[in-house]
């Protein structure tokens, strides 16, 4: 299903069109004619590439990236988004400054398009692209020291419960739902998870519930985590939310889509560049709404390491 874009021949105003036939229960590829017909129309010259697993959009854009290409439109949701992202930041060899990066939120986890505005109306997003506004946007990073691997994010990353909860989540095309449908699954294994966070020269023990760790402010399909977050501040916005009794947390899981999480008296939220996280072995965490590793790990942001179309 996949011409390599490694073959291409990128003139410099060519986009790279990436599709991943699982998004949104396919709908991007089963959109791809309408796509690359509206993208012609609005004079935007592009080639194709449709992914075949977990992990090949990040393949595909870092040999892209070495064959000359320096604009990139996703056909996903978050997941194919951070792929992206990785992608981007893989190759040392060219400034991830040099690569334009846009979105059609075409998939079910469409988080960061909710956060920035962006629509699900392919010709409203594509009149983004067309419109050429480029803005920097800080990357997150998180780094196991066990491994000396490094995975970046766009969005928001979470260790503890939000991590276990995408373990459990059913399929994506249900959204937000699924990610409620794996809450309430997580709940009979509920557990305290002791954290020590060291952030800017203090250390903070807490027996969290989850640490979400944001550039963005909106995850799990709507979760309003962190209302003060901005893309471009340089910036991690953390949000702690500690251990609480099963009924405590759903009683206030209104407060996780409204905002008002932020007043809740098991929450602590505050700004840092890096922050370490040490948690007990096995402790899963989550990047973009995907599965990367355990803890422990160490947090930070690459501040304007990526340029993206915004409204």
């Amino acid at each position: 299903m996949t011409t390599e874009p490694a073959k291409y021949q990128y003139a410099p105003d060519t986009w790279l069109l990436l599709l991943n036939p699982v998004s949104g229960g396919g709908r991007g590829l089963r959109q791809r004619t309408r796509i690359e017909s509206a993208m012609a129309a609005r004079h935007l010259s592009a080639h194709t590439a449709v992914s075949e697993y977990a992990g090949h959009t990040t393949e595909l854009v870092a040999r892209a990236i070495r064959a000359g290409c320096r604009r990139l439109l996703v056909g996903g949701g978050d997941g194919s988004l951070s792929e992206a992202v990785n992608g981007i930041l893989a190759v040392a060899e060219v400034p991830s400054t040099d690569v334009t990066l846009a979105l059609l939120p075409v998939g079910t986890g469409n988080d960061w398009a909710r956060g920035h505005g962006i629509p699900h109306d392919i010709d409203r997003a594509l009149d983004i692209v067309a419109a050429g506004r480029v803005q920097a946007h800080d990357a997150g990073y998180v780094d196991f020291p066990a491994s000396g691997a490094r995975r970046h994010f766009i969005n928001v990353a979470g260790i503890g419960f939000d991590a276990i909860v995408v373990e459990h989540m059913p399929s994506r095309k249900l959204g937000w739902l699924a990610y409620l449908v794996g809450l309430l699954r997580s709940l009979g294994s509920l557990s305290p998870i002791p954290l020590r966070i060291a952030v800017d020269g203090r250390t903070e023990h807490a027996d969290a519930l989850v640490l979400f760790a944001c550039i963005g402010r909106y995850c799990g399909g709507a979760m309003f985590v962190a209302p003060r977050a901005r893309s471009d501040d340089g910036k991690l916005d953390l949000t702690l939310i500690r251990h609480m009794p099963r009924l405590s947390i759903l009683r206030s899981l209104p407060r996780l889509f409204d905002g008002s999480i932020a007043a809740h008296p098991r929450v602590t939220m505050w700004q840092t560049g890096a922050a370490r996280i040490d948690a007990p072995a096995g402790t899963p965490l989550e990047a973009d709404g995907e599965f990367i590793g355990h803890a422990p790990a160490a947090f930070g942001v690459l501040p304007g390491a990526l340029r993206v179309m915004l409204p």
